[in-house]
C-alpha cells in the first residue's frame, strides 16, 4: 500500500484552540472539514496524544483558526511540534477571543464550534462540531497541506493524521 496517495487529497492548515482550565491552548491540524452547511457543522481530528484532544473533551467547545499563505509560518511549528502541557503555546502569540473561545489574529477566517458528537479512532478522536459562529478576519488565500509542504517545506509531527516515516 503506498500511503503517499493520501498526499493527493486536499487538506488546509488550521489551529485548534480551546481553553485548558481557564488558559489558551492549541494544536495545528490539518484534518477540517465541513459536514453540512444548515445546520452549520464541521468536523475536527485531533490525536489522542496531543494535549489539545483531553481539553476539548473537558470543555465541549474548539475553535478553528484558518492559516493563510500570508499567515506566520512559524505558527505551524508553534502549535505543531510542542505539547501545550509542557508550554504556553499561545505566549507571544497575537489572538483574540471570539464568541467565548481563542482564535489567531494573523488567521484568514475562524469557525467557534460547540461538541455534538464524536467518533474515536484507535489514534484519533473526531470531533462533530456545532458552528456557533464564524467569520473571515482578513483577505487571504487558505494555506493548503501542499502549499505548506511544497512552498514552506515544512514536515508533519508524529501525531498529524497524514505523517508518513519516510519525511
Amino acid at each position: 500500500m503506498n500511503k503517499n496517495a493520501f498526499r493527493n487529497l486536499s487538506y488546509g492548515v488550521y489551529v485548534i484552540s480551546t481553553w485548558d482550565k481557564g488558559r489558551v491552548t492549541g494544536c495545528t491540524a490539518n484534518s477540517v472539514m465541513q459536514i453540512t452547511s444548515e445546520p452549520a457543522t464541521v468536523a475536527v481530528s485531533i490525536n489522542h496524544d496531543n494535549y489539545t484532544n483531553a481539553c476539548i473533551q473537558d470543555t465541549g467547545k474548539f475553535a478553528v483558526s484558518v492559516l493563510g499563505e500570508h499567515s506566520e509560518p512559524s505558527l505551524i511549528g508553534t502549535f505543531g511540534f510542542r505539547s501545550g502541557r509542557d508550554c504556553d503555546k499561545f505566549d507571544g502569540v497575537a489572538h483574540e477571543v471570539k464568541s467565548y473561545m481563542p482564535v489567531l489574529s494573523d488567521a484568514c477566517a475562524y469557525i467557534v464550534c460547540e461538541v455534538i458528537d464524536k467518533m474515536e479512532t484507535e489514534t484519533h478522536t473526531v470531533f462533530l462540531g456545532k458552528v456557533l459562529d464564524c467569520d473571515v478576519l482578513k483577505s487571504d488565500t487558505a494555506m493548503t497541506y501542499a502549499y505548506y509542504h511544497n512552498v514552506i517545506k515544512g514536515k508533519s509531527p508524529k501525531t498529524a493524521p497524514t505523517y508518513l516515516p519516510e519525511e
